[in-house]
């Protein structure tokens, strides 16, 4: 039954509407798995971001750990055709030195991605299929795409190449 409250203006009517019991159960359950997915996708988010700054500010480590494996891949026939092994082992160690720096540059940043993603994880693993037990559905292995993932995966791919 609708209760009627007056406000001290003129007349104003508000209704308000009781929902039953399960109603109401099933829609706090609703209201906590709509939180935990915004969760989920705000970690994803931050995670993006930090991945972003950290291709920015490590642009040259990363160009010059991957200019020394260039000059191995492009020179390995040289130094095998005239047995250059202080050469071979020279590029190796240039190699060594940069993916240490570029290890070193990416260390804060990993440190701020690994609790965002064993977050993320734990959501997907343990949070996200215990709710939707709460919620009274039963998910199982799927071997295949929907059909609406399906066709949207393919729109985004037309479009990356139309660009």
């Amino acid at each position: 039954m609708p209760k009627k409250a007056v406000s001290g203006q003129a007349d104003a009517v508000v209704e308000a509407v009781v929902l039953p019991e399960q109603i109401q159960q099933e829609l706090t359950l609703l209201r906590g798995f709509r939180d935990l997915v915004a969760e989920r996708v705000a970690y994803a988010m931050g995670v993006q971001a930090i991945n972003e700054e950290m291709r920015e500010k490590t642009e040259a480590e990363r160009t010059n750990a991957n200019n020394a494996r260039k000059f191995l891949r492009e020179n390995i026939e040289t130094f095998i055709k005239n047995a250059d092994i202080e050469g071979y082992k020279k590029a190796i160690e240039e190699i060594d030195k940069a993916s240490k720096k570029l290890k070193e540059a990416r260390k804060p940043f990993v440190e701020k991605i690994t609790p965002l993603r064993r977050g993320i994880k734990y959501i997907d693993n343990i949070a996200v299929p215990e709710a939707l037990k709460e919620l009274g559905v039963t998910v199982q292995p799927a071997f295949s795409l929907s059909e609406w993932i399906q066709k949207t995966l393919e729109e985004r791919k037309r479009k990356a190449r139309k660009k």
